[in-house]
């Protein structure tokens, strides 16, 4: 009986073990100033030089490539807005067991054939992609409203995020971030469904900006 409560303890603390690496692997994340170098078994991007990794409080500023829009697509209604931009500033360095954070201060749309209205900017989490210098981006609590005509009149939506995976952020100098997320709304039209929002960004701060895994 002893034998068998040992096995069985030992299978428990066995499972937590690889549960807590796992989420560790999952969540390392961190922003780096210079290509990250390879860890240890050899994996591309894993570590950021000591004395690259950008701190907390530091500036993030996302401009819509040039020669390209910011597209949303529905059943009910396509748009198109020639200027965006994304500004906040992240809320942590990140490290082997967490993920890097920003708080978005300000999102932007301009020159669109619909009215935008971002009634919430909410916040960004970047999640590094093994083996790569990217990362996967998720935005939670952003809420916009648009309002677009179309052949059944005008039609207001308000799209939110709720920790929405909205693309990939290409470790680069400029980083780009690829937009393609599928946006829930709510309730405002009977007209309004799921929309598409496609773009493009090159992040011009921090600039330059490489994914990595921890420093």
């Amino acid at each position: 009986m002893k034998y068998a409560k040992t096995l069985g303890l030992a299978a428990v603390a066995a499972a937590a073990l690889m549960v807590f690496l796992g989420a560790s692997t999952a969540s390392a994340t961190v922003l780096c100033a210079t290509e990250p170098v390879e860890g240890s078994p050899a994996t591309k991007g894993t570590v950021c030089p000591a004395n690259f990794a950008y701190p907390a409080g530091t500036e993030f500023h996302a401009v819509l490539d040039p020669g390209t829009v910011s597209k949303t697509t529905s059943e009910t209604f396509n748009s198109e807005c020639k200027k965006s931009t994304i500004k906040g500033k992240t809320e942590n360095e990140g490290s082997a067991t967490e993920t890097v954070g920003i708080t978005v201060e300000a999102l932007t749309f301009e020159e669109c054939n619909c009215e935008y209205k971002v009634l919430k900017t909410g916040t960004i989490e970047i999640h590094w992609i093994k083996d790569t210098f990217n990362g996967t981006v998720t935005w939670n609590g952003m809420e916009k409203t648009v309002l677009c005509n179309s052949i059944f009149g005008p039609i207001h939506c308000i799209y939110v995020t709720n920790n929405t995976d909205i693309g990939e952020l290409t470790g680069g100098n400029p980083a780009t971030l690829d937009v393609d997320a599928k946006l829930p709304w709510l309730s405002t039209s009977g007209l309004c469904t799921e929309h598409t929002w496609e773009a493009k960004y090159e992040i011009t701060a921090p600039k330059p900006l490489y994914v990595a895994a921890h420093t």
